[in-house]
């Protein structure tokens, strides 16, 4: 018989519900109710650990950053790493990428859903911005081990192409490993300096 879930347990598990709720209906799936239901608790649970719903959402917000800043952080410590000794194996940086979409999808999911509830909420979209900075700071390091003259820049239209990547994947190509591949391929490309970029876009 397992044991009695404790009290930080059980505000884990109403979040996680939560977030399983998000990935499978979208934002309106969530009410106080339907992640007590979900979590089997007691009516009242979601108000106690997180107030109103808004205080639900936002410490998804929270939980999901911190789950895709844990597991993005591996990923991009390899590749970096990587560089330094020759440059990333484009294949294994794929099966990685693969790896984290897959197997995060209600993870990814529901971040998804929260980008774009918060396109009509401006309080909403101040707790993504900030949540997706960590993610940014992230592809920092990567952009400049492509030798990027500004990484703050490139870092973030990294995270922008992994986000279309995995929504791609998501919504579409759910086996396109082929499709990462050469995606990461251009993604890890050495990079021009901006002012040479432009004159070999524009001619």
């Amino acid at each position: 018989m397992p044991s009695p879930a404790t009290p930080t347990d059980r505000g884990a598990l109403l979040l996680q519900r939560a977030i399983e709720l998000v990935a499978e209906g979208g934002l309106g799936a969530v009410t106080h109710r339907a992640v007590e239901n979900a979590a089997g608790a007691p009516h009242g649970s979601v108000t106690y650990w997180f107030g109103s719903r808004d205080g639900l959402i936002s410490a998804m917000v929270d939980r999901l950053a911190h789950e895709c800043e844990a597991q993005g952080a591996h990923i991009a410590t390899d590749i970096v790493d990587a560089f330094a000794t020759g440059g990333p194996d484009i294949k294994v940086v794929a099966r990685a990428i693969a790896k984290w979409i897959d197997d995060g999808r209600d993870m990814h999911l529901a971040r998804l859903e929260l980008e774009l509830a918060a396109v009509r909420d401006p309080r909403l979209r101040e707790k993504m911005t900030e949540s997706a900075m960590i993610f940014w700071k992230l592809c920092e390091p990567l952009a400049a081990a492509t030798g990027s003259d500004d990484p703050e820049r490139d870092g973030r239209s990294m995270a922008a192409m992994v986000d279309g990547l995995l929504l791609d994947r998501l919504a579409h190509a759910p086996q396109a490993d082929e499709l990462l591949e050469s995606a990461m391929a251009q993604l890890l490309a050495p990079r021009l300096p901006a002012a040479d970029a432009a004159v070999a876009v524009h001619g």
